[in-house]
């Protein structure tokens, strides 16, 4: 069994299992050609798996697209063998992800009394799994905050970040400390997807008094302050890894106009032609640049640097930053 057949069968062999079980559940001792033929459909799957032919086009006989695997893992045709109906299928599914994601993310820009924010996101395709919250809390004058990256691209990775989504926003009405809300995000979302699916997270209670973080295995957090930068190193595992994870909280204090920023791995790993990376301290050189200038222009001005330093490298994964911004 060659690298790729044995991850099908440690990935997608029990979800297949799984869901052959539950379809016999279904159809009980009741023939039905409509279940049959579902069934039919798992086992062929599982035979390709064990023949190491799970994942490859039957027409040309190249990989088969990772993210529609992981949304169907009963898929036989890449994207360029579809048939023309199944190209229209694909669309539509697009379209409607794009239309559901869109409804899911917050608004650029948001003030309270003590705080503002501004948000950029540049998924790489029609939808990204790149995860991004901003909530005004009961009291009005707080903000739960969270930026996150969702493993793999595509439809796959949005339905996680819209899973995800729902996660947080169901728990945040419970009034939880920070550190029990992402324990029990973690625990649900552990609970409730396959076992290679994971996500990164920061995430923050921005109040009156200052900043509540906590960071579950993603880029560090940048501090920047008047006259410096202070990198944030995450201490916690990703979410949904492990169902009983942990996860500690530390406070931040800002004085007026200084500023929060989370981000994702797209840009402090965007590539010039040369293939070198962005990395985090020309993302810090461009914060820095622009500290004295509004959160809005500082989010915009971040994101043409990594285009400027692209040149006519097309990305290859979502962009994420969000900046939060104690009032003067």
């Amino acid at each position: 069994m060659n690298a790729a057949s044995a991850v099908a069968a440690h990935t997608f062999r029990p979800q297949l299992l799984e869901r052959r079980s539950r379809l016999q559940a279904a159809a009980g001792s009741v023939p039905d050609d409509y279940f049959a033929g579902l069934i039919a459909e798992i086992d062929a799957a599982l035979a390709r798996i064990e023949h190491g032919q799970f994942g490859i086009c039957e027409s040309c006989h190249d990989s088969i697209e990772q993210d529609r695997l992981a949304h169907n893992p009963l898929i036989r045709f890449c994207l360029d063998h579809l048939s023309q109906a199944e190209l229209r299928a694909h669309q539509q599914d697009l379209d409607l992800a794009t239309q559901i994601q869109s409804k899911l993310l917050p608004p650029r820009d948001l003030a309270l009394d003590h705080w503002e924010t501004q948000y950029r996101y540049q998924p790489v395709g029609a939808v990204g799994g790149d995860y991004c919250e901003l909530i005004i809390l009961g009291d009005g004058k707080s903000l739960f905050f969270a930026v996150g990256d969702v493993a793999g691209k595509g439809v796959a990775a949005s339905l996680l970040m819209t899973h995800l989504s729902a996660i947080f926003r169901s728990l945040l009405s419970l009034d939880l400390s920070l550190a029990d809300l992402v324990a029990r995000a973690n625990r649900l979302f552990c609970e409730s997807t396959a076992p290679a699916h994971y996500a990164t997270l920061v995430c923050g209670r921005a109040t009156p008094l200052g900043i509540e973080l906590c960071s579950a295995g993603h880029c560090p957090p940048l501090v920047v302050r008047r006259d410096a930068t202070e990198r944030l190193d995450s201490t916690g595992l990703p979410l949904g890894l492990f169902c009983g994870g942990q996860y500690a909280v530390r406070n931040i204090n800002l004085d007026d106009g200084e500023s929060l920023v989370l981000y994702s791995d797209g840009i402090t790993e965007a590539q010039d032609p040369a293939g070198d990376d962005y990395q985090e301290e020309r993302l810090i050189r461009a914060l820095r640049d622009r500290v004295d200038q509004s959160s809005g222009t500082m989010a915009d001005g971040v994101l043409q640097d990594v285009a400027r330093f692209r040149q006519t490298r097309p990305p290859v994964d979502d962009m994420t930053l969000l900046i939060v911004r104690r009032r003067r």
